[in-house]
């Protein structure tokens, strides 16, 4: 069995520590060597996703084409497909994950609950003080295509700001989806497996922490009471049987005062889903290689009552190195440090720490003890909840 993955990021890296042990042959397409999984990869092919030959040789080699991001050629793709290439998940479906208006008009197709939304064209003229009448201010502003962890999505508080915000995304050629700002009282995520035949797998929902656009901590059970999860996750499943999901997706939720509501959708394994390394009887990354190659999904139950995982980030200037501080992290009890094999700058994603307990937590402190001895700062707002 032999995959290709298009990306070399860290998704792919996590990946091919399943593919190593289930056997597979696992090629990856990197930009340049030095990207987190072409550091690791056994075969490694150089090249672009939007470069048709690298994509074409990285196709004839191997017997399923997957993806580390959504950054990707869809008509490309499609080409690939139409030429018989086995492409999971497919274009159509990765559609409502490379463009956001797709997404949103997917959820009205489908009745899946959303904020209020109005779809932009690159071209179209619009009013933004009648946009903002009809969505309320403030606003959020979303680049159609090309957003990822944060970036392309803009909140605006009146009709000067939202103008400058939609010209600079027309100026650079993408559509853009204006959505009513809602009260969020926490945000969670569904990660679900699914194999071309329909058997889907779901892991139980968990709460994440969303702070200036960036996951940085992932908790199970958090504050979701199982009424809750029992929604949240199917929500996951109707979405995955509406987009003919083959794969891994996360499904991102916003809980309001009123109702879950549909964020945004990433087909492919997902941030939100790293604790299933130690947290789950069967990892996202190895269900993901059983989904795309047809094999049968594993269990997605926990391994222990209370799992928090925490994103490690390059602290400022100053701050201890990954490998003056791995001693003090490795030394809390229980931790999991998964390193991503990235240079170390103030404010990167280097990696993440689990720990799993029957605590939450407990589990909870330790985890941020733990990226904190690796130089991530605690943010204000988790610091004061940990203490």
């Amino acid at each position: 069995m032999r995959v290709g993955i298009i990306g070399a990021g860290q998704l792919a890296r996590m990946t091919l520590e399943s593919a190593s042990a289930l056997g597979i042959d696992a090629v990856v397409l990197a930009e340049t060597p030095n990207e987190s999984a072409a550091r690791t990869a056994s075969q490694v092919r150089i090249g672009s996703p939007h470069d048709t030959v690298a994509i074409r040789a990285l196709a004839a080699e191997v017997d399923v084409v997957t993806f580390d991001h959504e950054l990707v050629d869809l008509e490309l793709l499609s080409a690939l497909e139409s030429e018989g290439v086995v492409v999971w998940p497919s274009s159509r479906t990765l559609l409502n994950s490379v463009d956001k208006a797709a997404m949103r008009r997917l959820c009205e197709r489908h009745a899946l609950p959303g904020p209020i939304f109005v779809i932009i064209g690159a071209s179209d003229r619009v009013d933004v003080a009648d946009l903002g009448q009809l969505l309320g201010w403030p606003l959020v502003l979303k680049a159609a295509r090309g957003g990822y962890d944060g970036r392309g999505v803009y909140i605006v508080d009146g009709p000067a700001e939202g103008a400058r915000v939609i010209d600079e995304l027309q100026a650079a050629g993408t559509g853009i989806v204006a959505e009513a700002k809602v009260d969020i009282v926490k945000e969670l995520a569904v990660l679900v497996a699914r194999r071309p035949g329909g058997e889907t797998v779901i892991w139980p929902a968990v709460e994440t922490a969303q702070i200036g656009g960036v996951c940085r901590e992932v908790l199970l059970p958090g504050s979701v009471d199982p009424d809750l999860a029992e929604r949240a996750e199917a929500l996951a499943r109707q979405i995955a049987e509406a987009v003919d999901l083959v794969g891994v997706m996360a499904v991102e939720l916003f809980d309001t005062t009123e109702r879950l509501l549909v964020n945004e959708l990433a087909m492919r394994p997902h941030n939100s889903g790293h604790w299933t390394q130690d947290g789950s009887v069967t990892s996202q990354f190895e269900n993901h290689l059983r989904a795309v190659l047809d094999l049968p999904l594993g269990s997605t139950s926990m391994t222990a009552p209370a799992v928090a995982s925490v994103n490690i980030f390059g602290g400022p200037e100053g701050s201890p190195s990954l490998d003056d501080g791995m001693a003090g992290a490795l030394a809390v009890p229980g931790a999991h440090v998964h390193l991503y094999g990235k240079e170390t700058r103030p404010g990167r994603k280097l990696g993440h720490v689990t720990v799993t307990g029957e605590d939450a937590g407990t589990a909870r402190r330790l985890a941020w003890s733990a990226a904190a001895a690796l130089g991530t700062e605690v943010p204000r707002e988790i610091g004061e909840q940990i203490r």
